[in-house]
């Protein structure tokens, strides 16, 4: 159904790393282009959380060990309770 080279793309984890080459060029774009207009700080928590969990979804396909990937779930889950955070309580 699928052709080799996408089922070999995504079951090694390439794919994970093209996803996070994405976003560090959009983190590259916004910082640029939009840093009067976006607050880049959120813009990183947000990114970094995405990123946590990109970290772990190549660790897993590649065949890292399970403690590889629980640190990069817990690095997504502390930038994600920051940003959250941040957001939050961003006016009080």
């Amino acid at each position: 159904m699928w052709p080799d080279w996408v089922i070999s793309y995504v079951g090694d984890g390439r794919i994970a790393l093209l996803a996070l080459a994405v976003i560090g060029v959009e983190a590259l774009l916004i910082t640029v282009f939009l840093r009067r207009r976006a607050r880049i700080g959120s813009l990183i928590l947000t990114m970094a959380s995405g990123a946590g969990l990109l970290g772990a979804l190549y660790a897993a396909l590649s065949g890292a060990s399970a403690g590889m990937i629980a640190v990069w779930l817990v690095l997504a889950l502390v930038a994600h309770a920051s940003d959250m955070a941040t957001r939050l309580f961003r006016n009080s």
